[in-house]
């Protein structure tokens, strides 16, 4: 073998090398800048996952508080009691102003007479 042949070998193989080289930096570098970009997603997904976790426990947390459905027909029953046991007092209330001012005009015109 001559030496410049093997000198263009050699050439060729730094040549064949450098670009394999090259071309596995380019494609580890753009996986590793997407390995990036997806574990900066990954990180803020798992951080809105843990605030809404957090909102559904304080949600069902206030939940346990509500009324239920029975006990809102309950309520509402006796709201309409007492509505109809309002209306039976306003009635007797009447009455008994409407008496409280017959007596009034009473005492006022015949309390003239007999102290007059």
């Amino acid at each position: 073998m001559d030496y410049k042949e093997l000198a263009f070998w050699f050439s060729v193989g730094q040549w064949l090398f450098n670009l394999g080289l090259a071309a596995w930096l380019w494609f580890s570098r753009s996986q590793a800048a997407t390995k990036h970009r997806l574990d900066s997603v990954e990180q803020e997904i798992h951080g809105r996952i843990e605030r809404i976790e957090k909102s559904m426990v304080r949600v069902q947390a206030e939940l346990v508080h509500l009324p239920t459905q029975r006990s809102m027909e309950q309520l509402n029953k006796d709201i309409v009691a007492m509505t109809r046991e309002m209306a039976q007092i306003k009635g007797r209330l009447d009455t008994v102003s409407h008496t409280a001012s017959l007596i009034n005009e009473f005492l006022i015109h015949e309390g003239s007479k007999n102290y007059g």
